[in-house]
């Protein structure tokens, strides 16, 4: 439901005065779901120095509500936007090309809608097959790993141009490694669809996915076409990446260690890890999709994961401005898609583009995915303020935008796939308190 911006902000002050014992979520019910029944449990105490402190007496019922609503218009997107075809969908309303990081929102958006009750288990087979079919058929860069991107459409590989390709332009093991984990959920949690699983994995060439105990990627220059490879990832989507591949045996160890390459850093005086490599992004997500997904496999990631909260929390109380960083689509010049995170080069709280600088000053936004999967996750009346204050970016019947901009609570609009997936995975999450495959890497 869309809020009005003033009404949004006169609940946000009254949250953020009253104790936690007094905080409920908005929404009302009139019915429990269906779907299996709640075992939450409570998160691991944050390490010293954290600013997050533990919510008391919230009302389960309404949040979970609150949460399932969410839910709902955001698979009212993956739904509108669903691909019979090739089982896929659209990353955005009006952009028919995914990478398969957006393959692997699809598989996950759809997986919840189904664990909440959204689709019927017809429907749900059906769609995951036809998904897994399509992967099972499609063209390979290199004959070695996944292209990045595909014509939502068709399934058919596509070039930098977005034109029907016999060749492509490269992988992202990123992108990839987010492809193996929800293939590893689907395999464990449903094992009808594990053969077809690990049949698509072993299509990979890991030899040139993992070299020197680290993630490689390759793509064709555009300027030469000659052939270029790279190691792939810094601290945080590093280790999500790797935890992926490592989830079907394929481990690149010096990626899986948070400590390998960590560097102390400070951000408004919560002690966070920065990478020594420099050129790290640290923001929201690949802690919040690892901790929803596998679990934080690692002490050090779990820490990590508390601190980069705390952060943003500091930064509120330092500034009286609501915080929530992560990666986005938004409509604002000149990048369009941005990284907003909370320590980037030396940098806190930097905004730039995907390929990198120049920084910018704006757009700055409270990120509506990264709302929904903290409160989930790490539940606070920080996180509950923040999670009402990005309601008026809901489009309902239509999906989830981007957030809204900070100060304003303007909504940025424009719905698409990856705020969608992370939205329905929150609410799963919070209805059943663990995530969708615990696991151990150690």
């Amino acid at each position: 439901m869309r809020l009005n911006t003033r009404l949004c902000s006169l609940a946000i002050l009254a949250v953020l005065a009253v104790s936690a014992a007094n905080v409920e979520a908005q929404s009302r019910t009139k019915k429990n779901p269906s779907r299996p029944k709640p075992t939450p449990t409570r998160p691991a105490p944050p390490p010293n120095g954290t600013v997050l402190t533990s919510p008391v007496g919230v009302n389960v019922v309404d949040e979970r509500q609150l949460f399932l609503n969410a839910a709902r218009i955001a698979w009212a997107f993956v739904d509108r936007n669903y691909q019979p075809a090739t089982g896929l969908s659209r990353a955005h309303d009006t952009y028919q090309y995914v990478t398969l990081w957006d393959i692997a929102s699809t598989l996950a958006a759809t997986h919840s809608a189904h664990e909440l009750g959204f689709i019927s288990d017809a429907i749900y087979n059906q769609r995951i097959q036809r998904a897994l079919n399509t992967l099972a058929s499609a063209d390979l860069f290199d004959n070695a790993a996944f292209n990045r991107s595909y014509d939502s459409k068709t399934g058919k590989m596509i070039d930098r141009k977005q034109r029907l390709s016999s060749r492509g332009y490269g992988w992202s093991v990123t992108d990839i490694g987010r492809l193996l984990t929800w293939l590893r959920i689907l395999a464990v949690n449903q094992p009808q669809f594990a053969t077809q699983a690990t049949n698509i994995v072993k299509r990979l060439d890991m030899s040139r996915l993992i070299k020197d105990g680290y993630l490689q990627s390759e793509e064709l220059s555009p300027a030469t076409g000659e052939m270029h490879s790279y190691q792939e990832g810094r601290i945080g989507y590093e280790q999500y990446t790797a935890a992926g591949l490592a989830l079907w045996g394929h481990r690149a160890e010096n990626a899986l260690d948070a400590r390998l390459n960590a560097l102390p850093a400070s951000v408004l005086g919560v002690s966070i890890v920065a990478d020594k490599r420099g050129d790290e992004r640290i923001t929201s997500e690949p802690y919040i999709m690892m901790g929803m997904e596998t679990g934080w496999y690692s002490p050090e990631l779990r820490q990590q994961a508390w601190r980069v909260l705390a952060a943003q929390e500091a930064r509120y109380k330092a500034t009286g401005i609501l915080t929530m960083v992560s990666e986005d689509a938004l409509p604002d010049p000149p990048y369009y898609f941005y990284y907003y995170d909370v320590y980037r080069q030396g940098r806190s709280f930097a905004v730039d583009g995907p390929i990198g600088g120049p920084f910018v000053e704006s757009p700055r936004w409270i990120s509506s995915k990264a709302a929904f999967a903290w409160h989930a996750l790490l539940p606070s009346p920080y996180t509950l303020a923040v999670l009402q204050a990005v309601q008026g970016s809901a489009l309902p019947g239509r999906g989830w935008g981007a957030g809204v901009y900070e100060g304003s609570l303007r909504p940025t609009g424009d719905a698409s796939l990856n705020t969608a997936a992370l939205i329905l995975e929150a609410a799963v999450y919070n209805l059943r308190g663990h995530p969708f495959l615990a696991t151990r890497l150690d």
